[in-house]
């Protein structure tokens, strides 16, 4: 009887085993109260950034806000409620503005004479005028100072960043490329700004338009326009001899 061979079988592998201790609780994956720290020491970081995020875009905004017309506008506002001659003209082109007045004050002037205005007494106001426009300039400043306090009385005592950010919805703004005017309304008083942009990318008021401050320019200027009067009786004089000859003594001397 043959022995069978032996077979070389491999070793049986031992299981592993996972035991669960019932007896013992999970642990928990955080400490206690170790999640709500690390979410408290993140706001302070988030709150940082969005402080810093606005601070920068407050800053750009402003310095973008300084190139339009209503900063300079609010400079205006501002110099006039503090009475400040010496900022309101770093806003205002003083001899522009004068120059830019002196037809409505010729208007104003030619006006009041009705039928009366000849040719030759127009030509002579026009002539005038601009020469007697710097006379009143201190006053024109001081009328305009006036009129902006009296449209803007609503910003007296206000912070200047806020001026500037309203005064848009206080005046009419109307910009069109490196030209502005601004209008505003005071009860029946019509106040129209012409401002152009300068080298420095600020804004300048070189152009004031108000039925009423024309009229009290002429009443300043009414003394130093003699020649007025006098150019009135020579054209009344000259136009009685062309159409009564002999009536004036001139014409009396002449028929004798």
């Amino acid at each position: 009887m043959s022995i069978p061979p032996v077979q070389n079988y491999p070793p049986a592998q031992q299981r592993s085993r996972f035991v669960v201790n019932l007896d013992r609780p999970p642990a928990a994956p955080w400490p206690p109260g170790a999640y709500a720290k690390k979410k408290r020491r993140k706001w302070p970081l988030a709150l940082g950034l969005v402080l810093v995020l606005l601070g920068v875009g407050g800053f750009v905004f402003w310095q973008y806000y300084k190139t339009r017309p209503a900063y300079s506008l609010a400079l205006l506002v501002d110099a006039a409620q503090r009475r400040d001659a010496a900022a309101f003209d770093r806003v205002v082109d003083t001899g522009k503005v004068i120059e830019s007045f002196a037809p409505q004050v010729i208007n104003e002037a030619t006006g009041r004479l009705g039928t009366a205005l000849t040719p030759a007494m127009r030509q002579r106001i026009e002539t005038l005028v601009p020469t007697l426009m710097p006379n009143v300039a201190e006053n024109l400043r001081g009328e305009v100072m006036k009129q902006v306090r009296e449209l803007t009385s609503r910003a007296e005592g206000k912070p200047f960043f806020l001026i500037a950010l309203t005064l848009p919805y206080i005046v009419d703004i109307q910009q069109q490329g490196e030209n502005a005017t601004v209008k505003a309304k005071s009860g029946d008083r019509n106040l129209e700004l012409t401002m152009i942009r300068s080298v420095e990318k600020r804004w300048k008021v070189v152009a004031v338009k108000d039925d009423e401050l024309a009229r009290l320019v002429v009443d300043d200027i009414a003394r130093f326009l003699p020649a007025i009067g006098a150019d009135l009786e020579d054209e009344v004089r000259k136009q009685v001899e062309e159409r009564l000859p002999g009536i004036l003594g001139g014409g009396r001397r002449r028929g004798r």
